[in-house]
């Protein structure tokens, strides 16, 4: 049988990153947290956690807290069923910022939702989210990969549609037109931070071109938007983020043939909650309402 204690210990540590932040919160000594995590190893013979900062948990350990996670939420089912409790369950997901800003914010609107659960969105980069479920710290994720984890479900949502766009004003300033091969080596292109690299996988797909881009970092999708409104640069943004800019002229569309599609995934486990088959039901149909899907 497993030692749930000694997993949520490794889980405590693991998400405030601190023996003694986990100490407190599990109201036990640091000493214990340390015990507990070492008779969990001991009884596996191998390590769950690696112990230099920031910490983190070997498979064994990710593997561990995946049916700590899952038992969290039966139970948290099964109080609700029993009217044993009134604190609310919790559900936790990892999403790229762009479905959050957009799609997802009003995915939970309906049927009030949220009255009975309470939510906590870790946001990350789409192409890393898939490894927060993998190692047990959320309850669900939306990722770019189609392939399910042992013992999990996954359900394509759609395609999140991106447009190369920039102001009229950024396109004459760059000359746009006359040259697009120096615009792009020229203009600066907006990201959200250093590691992204949408652009240049966009460049090579389309124009079969290698380029070292000037750019502007941008950490914020309503900032990324209106950067790109007040002239500050161009940059590829999600469709549905800019349809009204695109009708009145306020940005354009550099090219209406060339489309950047980022097909979406919803991961999560196959167990028998009520409230966590809703939220994630609702979540489901929600972002293939909005998200485009081939015909």
């Amino acid at each position: 049988m497993l030692d749930y204690r000694a997993i949520e210990a490794v889980q405590a540590v693991l998400n405030l990153q601190s023996f003694e932040k986990a100490a407190a919160e599990l109201h036990i000594t640091q000493s214990a947290v340390s015990q507990r995590i070492k008779n969990l190893e001991s009884f596996y013979g191998e390590p769950v956690l690696i112990r230099t900062l920031p910490y983190r948990t070997t498979d064994l350990g990710a593997h561990l807290l995946r049916q700590l996670t899952q038992v969290q939420i039966l139970e948290k089912n099964f109080a609700l069923e029993r009217t044993i409790s009134l604190a609310k369950p919790k559900i936790s997901i990892a999403i790229n910022r762009d479905s959050l800003e957009t799609w997802f914010i009003n995915a939970l609107g309906q049927d009030l939702i949220l009255d009975h659960v309470l939510l906590e969105i870790l946001a990350d980069d789409q192409e890393l989210t898939l490894d927060y479920f993998r190692r047990g710290l959320v309850s669900a994720c939306l990722s770019t990969r189609k392939e399910p984890l042992l013992g999990t479900e996954v359900t394509y949502l759609g395609s999140m549609d991106y447009i190369l766009a920039a102001s009229p004003s950024f396109m004459k300033r760059y000359s746009f037109k006359a040259d697009y091969l120096k615009f792009f080596q020229v203009a600066p292109a907006l990201k959200f931070h250093e590691n992204d690299h949408l652009h240049e996988r966009y460049f090579r797909q389309f124009f079969s071109l290698s380029l070292d881009i000037p750019y502007q970092i941008i950490p914020s999708v309503a900032g990324f938007k209106k950067y790109a409104l007040l002239g500050y640069g161009y940059g590829l943004i999600p469709q549905i983020d800019i349809d009204q800019e695109l009708k009145s002229g306020a940005l354009v569309n550099l090219f209406s043939d060339k489309i950047w599609q980022l097909p979406l995934y919803w991961h999560m486990w196959p167990i028998n909650s009520q409230f966590y088959q809703e939220i994630n039901a609702q979540i489901i149909v929600s972002a293939q309402h909005r998200l485009r899907r081939p015909e």
